[in-house]
Formats: structure tokens, C-alpha cells, sequence
């Protein structure tokens, strides 16, 4: 056996690839604006589906929607320009977030009041429930 091949000269372990652990980390921050985005769109869907007052959730839809575009934004850094598949998920996320912020807008100027109302014409009409004890 040739000494120079051998492996019990203390030679170390494999080291994992760099970019395969920038992959995964991207895959993950997708997989994470993606349920950022979808829980947008779930927050607020009892909101914009019927009329009456229902509790104002368009401010946590925001903060949910900004959790999705930075994560976003850092899986298309970790891809790095040339990935193909990076650039579609971001775009497709991008387009995901344009689209929920156009169904978000009507609601977004009740911001500071506790309840929303959806009226027959769609419109939305700000309300603030004064919480007192019976």
C-alpha cells in the first residue's frame, strides 16, 4: 500500500461544500417568505370575505408581508446572480407580494383603529370599540 494514499496519516474529514449549505439556507428563507406570505393572506381573510365589524389585522398582514420580502431578498443573495432558480423564486415571491399588497390597500388606511368593517359596495369602514365591562 502506498503511503502517500493512505488514510491513517491523520489526513481530516471531508469538509462539506460551502455552496451547498448557501443553498439550503436559501431553500429555507423562500420556504420562509412563502408562509410569510401566506399567512398574509390568512390573517386578513375574514376581513375582506364578509361584512360586519371583525377585528383589525391589517397592520399584522404588513409586518408579515415585510418578514416575507426581506427573507426574500436574503435567499436571492445566498443564490448569487447566476441561479436560475434563485431569480424565479424571487420573482414569483415578488409578484406574490405585489398581488397582496393590492388586496391589502382599501384596508390599510384603518391602520390605527381596533375594527374594520367591509360594507356591501366593498369599501371599509373604520370603527374603534370602546371595551368596557358590562
Amino acid at each position: 500500500m502506498n503511503e502517500e494514499h493512505s488514510v491513517t496519516r491523520g489526513e481530516a474529514a471531508p469538509r462539506p461544500h460551502p455552496r451547498a449549505a448557501r443553498g439550503c439556507t436559501a431553500v429555507f428563507l423562500f420556504a420562509c417568505a412563502v408562509l410569510a406570505v401566506l399567512l398574509s393572506f390568512m390573517a386578513t381573510s375574514e376581513m375582506e370575505s364578509s361584512p360586519g365589524l371583525r377585528e383589525n389585522m391589517a397592520p399584522l398582514a404588513v409586518c408579515t408581508l415585510a418578514f416575507g420580502a426581506l427573507s426574500a431578498v436574503g435567499g436571492l443573495a445566498l443564490t448569487g446572480r447566476r441561479s436560475y432558480g434563485g431569480s424565479a423564486a424571487a420573482i414569483c415571491l415578488g409578484l406574490l407580494i405585489a398581488l397582496r399588497m393590492w388586496t391589502l390597500a382599501p384596508a390599510l388606511h384603518c391602520w390605527s383603529y381596533d375594527s374594520v368593517g367591509r360594507d356591501a359596495d366593498g369599501s371599509y369602514r373604520c370603527v374603534n370599540r370602546e371595551h368596557t365591562a358590562p
